[in-house]
């Protein structure tokens, strides 16, 4: 993951970039921005690392509440254990996701949410099914699949239930984690909206 942070520096001045160019800034606003966000760009990764260590904690969290209200028992430091294992796949198809990024190229890229190239929003374009419908799309991946499947075995051996009951706690949990992103796209876009910015 921290590997992939720092390979998607140049991604994310692009997207920088992009951004900029659609705020009415002046020239030397938008180089002024650009000087800042490149100066800023190794910190960033360190918050995103620290961002990361939060995440997995309330994830962990979550699928431990998840697995409480099934009526089943798994003690909390097994749920984030579990968790974390089941994460190298995401973290792997992140790198592959950077990797096809790359191959295309960066300059290719032409907006904000155009950098998920492995997810099934790429049968569709977000001029079809708007910001938010993209985002979640783009959130289905195979390597997101394998996560469900990993996680869904996982409980089944770490609580030992029905492989049923594992797999619909695997996709609750998946769903309520991929909502949390989707529904930060969907009020940002609301509130720019208002705003007149968009």
């Amino acid at each position: 993951m921290l590997a992939n942070l720092i390979l998607m520096i140049p991604v994310s001045e692009k997207i920088l970039q992009i951004t900029s160019s659609s705020l009415s800034l002046n020239p030397a606003q938008s180089s002024m921005m650009t000087e800042i966000a490149h100066k800023m760009r190794y910190l960033q990764v360190a918050i995103s690392v620290i961002t990361y260590f939060v995440m997995f904690l309330c994830y962990a969290f979550i699928l431990h509440l998840i697995v409480r209200i099934s009526k089943s028992r798994l003690d909390y430091k097994k749920t984030l254990q579990l968790l974390v294992c089941c994460y190298i796949v995401v973290a792997a198809g992140n790198l592959v996701n950077t990797a096809f990024l790359y191959i295309r190229g960066i300059d290719v890229i032409g907006h904000m949410y155009d950098i998920t190239l492995t997810g099934i929003n790429m049968l569709t374009s977000m001029e079809q099914v708007g910001a938010t419908g993209y985002v979640f799309l783009s959130c289905i991946t195979p390597f997101q699949l394998w996560f469900v499947i990993l996680l869904s075995i996982g409980l089944k051996i770490f609580v030992d239930i029905k492989p049923w009951k594992a797999a619909i706690i695997s996709i609750v949990f998946w769903l309520i984690t991929t909502l949390i992103p989707v529904l930060s796209v969907y009020f940002s876009q609301s509130t720019m909206e208002k705003a007149g910015l968009m």
